[in-house]
């Protein structure tokens, strides 16, 4: 599971043989999937002297070709890889891939602020159990980079202190061309309520059906075509590799994780990514006023000058 108890376990027993020089260790497993702990096990593995890696790749030669047939028929495709073909393979609710992912990782750390760029800030508020995070990003040849990404980690006994957010977001915003911060206004009321009154612009996305879908496909389409400049950070891009792209209803997506797990990090990336997305795009056009206008422009260039029409 991808729990911390059984990474406990594992912890536990790989350091007891590393105590023991005449004790050896032994690991069978089928295949998993890429964004699971294991895989870094193995990576790690593959490349390090002190130990043996043999992987056997396709369908046990035992099994009858009828047999594997049906369970390829009776399986989803990422299943039947992992546990007949030993491949590590994503499930198919991932909202991206890890090569995807890596194709997107180009920065090494936080940005420094450029002058005369619009930088916005996703802003999820999370007190206890979940955590609050803020994301600033700016738009750079359609592509949103992440300059820098900030966390809060609360407990049942000790929650995340709001004044200590508020403090962040309005030095950040003054040093990031004065940012705008884009939040759930139900989150944290309060706290919005004090950035205005300091002039921090907020943008209001209230969390619905409708709106997290519309996060959910931003994101997942950004990172499809490699269209976010990550930073090499192993919290953020292991939060990513695992949140799900979940169906709720025909054509009506959000963005989910286990209960084990996080999203807090992916949902303020999102907030910010889908407002420099939307924002950016070409003004609409009122065709009224463009009428009228062309209309007065025509009028102009066919006046009579000297006997003459002009064009």
């Amino acid at each position: 599971a991808t729990t911390p108890g059984p990474q406990r376990v594992w912890e536990a027993v790989s350091t007891a043989v590393a105590k023991t020089g005449q004790a050896r260790m032994v690991v069978l497993t089928t295949a998993g999937d890429p964004a699971h702990w294991s895989h870094k096990i193995l990576e790690h593995a593959q490349g390090d002297p002190m130990w043996r890696v043999h992987q056997v790749q396709g369908p046990a030669p035992w099994m009858e070709p009828d047999r594997l047939e049906e369970q390829r028929r009776r399986l989803p495709e990422s299943s039947y890889r992992r546990l007949f073909l030993n491949e590590w393979t994503e499930a198919e609710d991932r909202l991206t891939t890890i090569d995807d992912l890596q194709a997107c990782v180009t920065l090494d750390g936080p940005q420094l602020p450029q002058p005369g760029m619009k930088y916005v800030v996703g802003l999820d508020i999370g007190l206890k159990h979940d955590r609050t995070v803020a994301t600033v990003c700016h738009l750079e040849d359609n592509t949103v980079v992440v300059d820098r990404q900030e966390t809060w980690q609360g407990t049942r006994d000790n929650p995340v202190r709001l004044e200590d957010v508020e403090a962040w977001l309005y030095e950040t915003v003054r040093a990031y061309s004065q940012a705008e911060v884009v939040c759930d206004p139900w989150q944290a009321a309060h706290l919005t309520q004090n950035l205005r009154n300091r002039r921090v612009r907020i943008q209001e996305f209230p969390f619905s059906a409708q709106s997290v879908g519309r996060l959910a496909i931003t994101l997942y389409r950004l990172l499809r075509d490699h269209q976010v400049a990550l930073p090499d950070d192993p919290e953020l891009i292991d939060e990513l590799a695992n949140v799900k792209l979940v169906e709720t209803a025909p054509s009506s997506y959000r963005i989910d994780h286990e209960t084990s797990a996080y999203d807090d990090r992916v949902i303020s990336l999102a907030l910010a990514a889908h407002r420099l997305v939307t924002t950016s795009a070409k003004p609409k056009v009122d065709r009224k006023k463009l009428a009228a206008a062309m209309a007065r422009s025509t009028a102009e260039l066919w006046k009579p000058s000297g006997g003459t029409l002009h064009y």
